[in-house]
């Protein structure tokens, strides 16, 4: 009980503090340097951190890893072909170390896929989004709660995202045709389960307990020297072969989650603007 109520103050602080980011940022904007000067001084920052990590000694294991995406995530016996990048969570590049590399490695994704990628983050600054443009990335005006359904396969990066933003992801997805065209580069699954009271995972999380045992996971190691830019922070690849097995009733869970608004670690949509529609 004790790991249980300790677990649930954390959860209220991250969410305070997140809510209290909103509030500055919609109160008084960012603050910011607006100029073409500090934008490009951002970018170069940027770039420094995409070659830091392009010379780290996991960049080899990460790109390999990558590469095994197309062969381990199959539909219907054919190769996975990546439609897509989709980023939640990405921070405050402008103003943040830790969302700086996590922007740079989100350009080596787009890179290596040769796709588009999208970003929402509730709490970005007009110099974060001029800077997102500027490396002609999409940046997204609607809040999807992190439910996008998809049809094709598409790589979700989430770093260091509330559970909840994982749990509505998997939701959305959750039969066993789209949830194997869902590729998650974000918090350890595995860590999750091991680390919250199962209790808790299964009233508050569920999709995040079940699909553990879906996923092959692809640890993130020696990107950066920092143990706090992708520590625990995984590929997870969910397995179609492990999908093929579960019974019909598996996939029987359809009640979309509901989280106590105290303690969500999550920006959800305003009343009067309208929810992500799934096709």
């Amino acid at each position: 009980m004790m790991e249980s109520d300790g677990f649930q103050l954390v959860c209220k602080r991250k969410a305070a503090r997140r809510r209290k980011l909103l509030k500055t940022v919609n109160d008084g904007d960012d603050g910011l340097n607006l100029s073409q000067e500090n934008v490009n001084k951002c970018v170069g920052k940027i770039f420094e951190a995409k070659l830091v990590l392009q010379s780290s000694e996991g960049f080899i294991d990460f790109k390999n890893n990558l590469k095994n995406i197309t062969t381990l995530s199959q539909t219907q016996g054919e190769k996975c072909n990546i439609s897509s990048v989709v980023c939640y969570g990405l921070g405050l590049p402008s103003s943040s170390r830790i969302a700086k590399y996590q922007t740079a490695l989100l350009l080596l994704l787009r890179d290596h896929f040769c796709v588009e990628a999208e970003i929402y983050d509730p709490l970005l600054t007009k110099v974060d989004t001029r800077v997102l443009q500027e490396l002609k990335l999409h940046v997204l005006t609607k809040n999807e709660e992190g439910k996008r359904y998809v049809k094709r396969a598409t790589v979700f990066f989430m770093p260091h995202c509330g559970k909840e933003l994982y749990n509505n992801l998997l939701w959305a997805n959750w039969n066993p045709v789209s949830l194997p065209l869902c590729i998650i580069i974000g918090n350890s699954f595995s860590s999750i389960v091991q680390n919250v009271p199962s209790q808790m995972l299964k009233e508050h999380y569920k999709f995040i307990y079940l699909a553990e045992g879906l996923c092959k996971e692809y640890p993130l190691k020696t990107l950066v020297e920092y143990d706090d830019i992708f520590n625990e922070t995984s590929i997870h690849v969910i397995s179609e072969d492990i999908v093929s097995k579960k019974e019909d009733n598996f996939w029987c869970e359809k009640c979309e989650p509901q989280y106590d608004e105290c303690n969500v670690a999550i920006i959800r949509v305003k009343v009067d603007e309208p929810a992500a529609k799934l096709c």
